[in-house]
């Protein structure tokens, strides 16, 4: 839940997502239909090849061309929102050099710089979108606290056996 407020909420500031058909086409054939990190071809074992946001939405990174890569499903969740170097040199370390040299040459092609939030909101904008974030992160302890009272609770509860058989919460 976390994850998909603070995701959304940054898409409002990164909001440039004009990868269009073509030129995913074009991003697949430059990686010949592969992915990025594994090198492996679409699969079902992989889960087939998805677009990948180099710098992730969370830090506000944006879908387009130059912050897009393919990448088989199973790299893509592996991957997360780690940077995308370590996770290649920790994963692939025989292939990190290479496969680095290839994602840096593609970056460097479309020139991709990520949104800033000074740079893509007006002063006042930005003071809506911080206030949000931070009543987001009020509710989000609020709702945290919450839940560790619930299992705190249904910790403390336990089950006995009554005299007449069935079982009861106490």
């Amino acid at each position: 839940m976390n994850y998909n407020v603070r995701r959304g909420l940054r898409e409002i500031v990164a909001s440039s997502h004009r990868l269009n058909k073509a030129d995913w086409i074009s991003i697949l054939e430059e990686f010949d239909g592969r992915c990025s990190y594994c090198g492996s071809e679409a699969s079902a074992e992989n889960r087939g090849i998805v677009a990948d946001h180099l710098i992730p939405v969370t830090e506000f990174g944006e879908l387009v061309a130059g912050n897009t890569v393919p990448a088989c499903q199973t790299c893509n969740d592996s991957r997360g929102n780690r940077d995308w170097k370590n996770f290649l040199t920790a994963r692939y370390p025989d292939y990190a050099v290479m496969r680095i040299a290839k994602i840096e040459e593609h970056i460097n092609r479309f020139n991709y710089r990520p949104a800033i939030l000074e740079n893509a909101l007006t002063p006042s904008e930005q003071v809506e979108y911080i206030e949000i974030v931070r009543e987001w992160e009020k509710l989000l302890g609020r709702a945290k606290a919450l839940k560790t009272e619930v299992e705190n609770r249904r910790a403390e509860e336990t089950l006995i056996i009554d005299e007449s058989g069935p079982l009861h919460m106490i």
